[in-house]
């Protein structure tokens, strides 16, 4: 009964399987048939110490027979190295898993695929066996080197954890080393972030992992920043005439500079590692960033660069970059933000108007910038002494109704009522023969015309 139900099987699994490209049936194909047929049963009852036996037969005898032999066989010694307690008999399992990877690799090829889905099995396994760090380390690089920025996303923050076990119990792996690695990673995080969108969070906490892994295997702080990649960048950039691309070097400008491709990883790694180890205060975390701006506009870099001249009083660089900020984004918000910080940086020069300037700008973009109203109320309140010509009381505190006006625009009511509180009096208006509610200019550089009102 037994022999004809395998036989009826064998028949439309047959006819089925003939009908399917991909496969390759030696001459003598019925035991070939039949092993297949039993072992995929099998396999589909969960009887997996009874498929392997009939998928060995296949491996053997016919290995170039399908690629399905190898995918399902690593189910199936999946399933007994779950169920194994012996811990020899477990890592023969184990072996004899990574050797179909190899074996699929060789009859169907597809190297890179293959090396990326072994290097996740294996590191599922070995991940906390010391004696397999280093075949782990090798598998990941050549993973990697066959795979680039398509290496599976399982395997990003894998490599960097193999890569802090095999350094920290080997010794074999130089500082250098593993910063090119976590630097090809982060690169790697990059182009999937913009790749696959709807994976940005999910990509992004991968690389404050990381991150992480970093700081734990090598030293990374202000001192390793500054001292071992300073020297480095600045060697590179000591000579701008190996660096510049254009030869007119009379007209050239800091944007108009091209800096090498190896100067920009080295910037790059030095303002990632600034970031990582809390150093973006140093002098060579902003050289870093103004490299980097000049090979490839950024906002935020532009906002980070002109931040830092401004806390430097570097007052025109600060402008120039955060004018940078402005042209590499297209968000209005964003932009509402620098014309801010510019009203800002104006008002702390001195120069009123040009600080009243940006800051409308600010508004015109985002209206609900309460800032940028606050930027210009105070500006209208800090003016009563610049402005006041001490021949009307009146008109002296007409910058007061300016500024209760732009205030009450941005919703700011407490900054408003103590606007109110420097009001003309009723009797101030009185005895200079004046009426509430009607128009008078304020003068001075603020000249915008109110009504007049009492306190």
């Amino acid at each position: 009964m037994k022999n004809l139900i395998v036989t009826i099987i064998l028949f439309f699994n047959s006819f089925f399987l003939l009908a399917q490209p991909g496969w390759n049936w030696p001459e003598n194909k019925s035991e070939a048939e039949e092993k297949n047929v039993l072992y995929t049963d099998y396999l589909k009852q969960q009887n997996c110490e009874a498929a392997v036996e009939h998928l060995g037969w296949l491996i053997d005898n016919v290995p170039n027979l399908h690629v399905s032999i190898y995918q399902n066989g690593i189910k199936i010694y999946r399933c007994l190295i779950d169920k194994e307690d012996d811990p020899i008999r477990k890592n023969e399992l184990i072996e004899k898993s990574l050797s179909l990877f190899d074996a699929r690799h060789k009859n169907f090829g597809r190297e890179a695929y293959v090396k990326n889905r072994k290097v996740t099995f294996a590191y599922t396994f070995y991940r906390s066996d010391k004696t397999k760090y280093e075949l782990l380390y090798n598998m990941f690089n050549d993973a990697y080197s066959l795979n680039g920025n398509k290496i599976g996303n399982s395997n990003i923050v894998a490599f960097m954890d193999i890569v802090r076990k095999h350094k920290l119990t080997s010794k074999t792996i130089s500082d250098d080393e593993v910063l090119n690695i976590y630097d090809n990673i982060s690169k790697t995080i990059e182009f999937k972030i913009i790749n696959e969108p709807k994976n940005e969070v999910r990509l992004r906490k991968y690389q404050d992992n990381v991150d992480k892994l970093l700081t734990a295997t090598i030293t990374v702080d202000c001192n390793f920043v500054e001292n071992t990649l300073g020297p480095k960048l600045l060697e590179l950039t000591a000579a701008p005439a190996d660096e510049i691309v254009q030869t007119d070097y009379e007209t050239l400008t800091p944007v108009d500079i091209t800096y090498s491709d190896e100067i920009v990883k080295l910037a790059k790694k030095i303002f990632q590692l600034s970031i990582t180890g809390k150093c973006t205060s140093s002098e060579i975390a902003l050289e870093a960033a103004k490299i980097m701006f000049t090979n490839e506009k950024d906002f935020a870099i532009a906002k980070f660069i002109a931040g830092r001249e401004q806390a430097n009083k570097n007052y025109e660089s600060a402008l120039e970059y955060y004018d940078g900020a402005i042209d590499s984004s297209d968000d209005n918000v964003q932009k509402s933000e620098i014309y801010l910080n510019k009203a800002q940086l104006y008002a702390v020069i001195g120069n009123k108007n040009k600080s009243r300037n940006n800051a409308r700008r600010s508004i015109s973009l985002n209206s609900k910038n309460s800032d940028a109203y606050k930027l210009i109320g105070n500006l209208y309140m800090g003016s009563y002494d610049d402005c006041r010509e001490g021949k009307s009381r009146v008109e002296d505190r007409l910058v007061f109704i300016a500024a209760y006006n732009i205030f009450k625009n941005g919703g700011l009511i407490s900054q408003a009522n103590q606007a109110k509180e420097q009001f003309p009096s009723m009797e101030e208006i009185f005895n200079e023969n004046m009426e509430i509610g009607e128009s008078m200019n304020t003068g001075c550089w603020i000249n915008e015309t109110v009504t007049l009102n009492k306190r």
